[in-house]
């Protein structure tokens, strides 16, 4: 398999003996049972007249980052701790210097991903809007500092190329070494689902995951998978069998892959719904949703929570 050299150093990654750490058995993140969808942590993480999404935790699911945009500002990436069964005030980290969204962690705490505006040195964009994945690693003294992954997973845009080509901003691990993320490589027409393997510090050349739905002109966006393995989860705009726009949906591992894809029709509604997520135990599913006020036109993001076994995914490939 051919291999793609990242430029990063190394020192003093901890993979050795460092497996996936525990969740606590005793950790709720709400005090009663969520059996539909409603705002995660009000007035905390969900803020009145803020943008927040794209929500990923700690491997022991006491620390969460998320993306909050200001009125009229570029989106950072915040960060908040569980403590004593309530989440604490967020604060921005200190990485989080440009546009930046979409914070997403390996199993062991050990790489850091995230989507950004910021430029890549030496390669300027010169289309009308370009996000790229930047990875940190984590040191003795902390987090190291952003390093944009190499092409061909990012790829700057050329002139005249527009959003979505060549625009990438969630990669998302699988376990220590398998990531998913979703691009629309130049001189194609959809966003598509793509999966690589870091060993070493090299990236594998990427491999297309195909099959999720009978038309390959549907974008594929934001895939996640459920922690036992079981469920492919993204989002999809105006695919056949949605509830409108932005919708989520799930697809199930099965002998050659992953199953056609089916909508989730406990979260989907006629408002905007992306950014799927799980907390690290299974136990709940997140999601960004906001209010569809037509002619593309949005209010602001929220995150939702919802217990999963309400999401009923069994069901849904049982019909």
């Amino acid at each position: 398999m051919n291999l793609v050299k990242i430029a990063v150093f190394l020192p003093f990654l901890l993979f050795a003996g460092c497996g996936p750490a525990e969740t606590s058995n005793d950790l709720v993140y709400a005090d009663k049972v969520i059996r539909q969808p409603e705002p995660f942590a009000p007035g905390i993480i969900s803020t009145e007249g803020n943008s927040e999404f794209s929500i990923m935790f700690s491997a022991d699911g006491l620390k969460a980052w998320f993306a909050r945009r200001a009125p009229e500002q570029k989106q950072k990436i915040y960060v908040t701790e569980f403590v004593n069964g309530a989440w604490k005030e967020p604060v921005i980290e200190e990485f989080s210097t440009d546009r930046d969204e979409a914070p997403s962690i390996t199993p062991d705490d050990q790489l850091f991903f995230f989507g950004s505006e910021r430029p890549i040195p030496g390669k300027p964009n010169l289309g009308n809007f370009d996000m790229n994945i930047w990875m940190m690693v984590k040191t003795a003294e902390g987090w190291s500092d952003p390093e944009p992954l190499p092409f061909p997973i990012n790829d700057v845009q050329e002139e005249g190329e527009e959003w979505p080509s060549s625009n990438n901003n969630f990669f998302f691990a699988l376990d220590n070494e398998t990531f998913l993320y979703t691009t629309m490589v130049r001189g194609t027409s959809a966003v598509k689902l793509y999966q690589v393997s870091y060993r070493n510090g090299l990236f594998s050349e990427p491999v297309e995951i195909t099959g999720l739905f009978d038309d390959e002109k549907y974008w594929v966006y934001s895939a996640v998978v459920s922690p036992d393995g079981k469920y492919l989860v993204f989002n999809s705009y105006g695919a056949p069998g949605g509830a409108g726009g932005e919708d989520l949906w799930v697809s199930r591992r099965n002998g050659e892959g992953w199953s056609k894809a089916r909508p989730i029709s406990v979260v989907n509604s006629e408002n905007e719904e992306s950014g799927p997520r799980f907390s690290r135990d299974g136990k709940y599913f997140f999601f960004n949703r906001a209010e569809n006020l037509g002619n593309y036109e949005y209010r602001e993001w929220d995150i939702y929570f919802i217990e999963t076994r309400y999401l009923n995914l069994e069901q849904i490939f049982s019909n």
